[in-house]
């Protein structure tokens, strides 16, 4: 059994003569604005402005930016204009917890035998690297998580006191 398969889906329904329904209403709207314009204005006003609005008709109506129509294009454009365009990445900092060492007895460990995994100093290390680099710190001291987060909420709040002895804390603001 043979289906018939539909073959120019991407374009639009021609409706009156060359142009589809969509197109016709943007060039319609064109020669609408430019009888009010001649109604209302006349003489060069009319020219300019009609000369305008073919060409804004013309450039929606026909004109495509890689497959995507030019009014969509104009409202992309828009959007990226209009709404703020700061992006911040602060990633959360999880508490993270060394799995439990085993126990190993004093008589086993002068054998040699069951040494610490080196993944678990490996992990740790890492974890030093990655809290320097994202704290600004140059190596030395351990810290651990607690004292992690301390020092990044320090860095935040700070308390001061107001005239009447009443402390307070309140948001830091750096601006740099």
């Amino acid at each position: 059994m043979q289906f018939q398969v539909p073959q120019f889906i991407e374009s639009e329904d021609k409706i009156v003569g060359p142009l589809s329904l969509r197109q016709f209403m943007y060039v319609a709207a064109a020669v609408g604005v430019s009888a009010a314009l001649y109604f209302s204005v006349g003489g060069f006003v009319w020219v300019f402005g009609s000369l305008i609005a073919f060409a804004l008709a013309g450039a929606i109506s026909f004109v495509k930016i890689e497959g995507r129509p030019f009014l969509n294009v104009i409202l992309s454009a828009a959007n990226f204009y209009w709404k703020p365009q700061l992006y911040v990445w602060q990633p959360e900092h999880h508490a993270v917890t060394m799995p439990k060492a085993r126990v190993i007895p004093r008589e086993t460990q002068s054998s040699g035998a069951l040494p610490l995994p080196k993944s678990l100093a490996a992990g740790s290390a890492l974890h030093r690297v990655l809290s320097n680099l994202q704290t600004g710190e140059r190596g030395g001291g351990k810290e651990s998580d607690k004292e992690f987060l301390e020092k990044k909420m320090e860095s935040r709040y700070q308390i001061f006191r107001k005239q009447t002895g009443e402390q307070k804390a309140a948001r830091r603001i750096d601006y740099r």
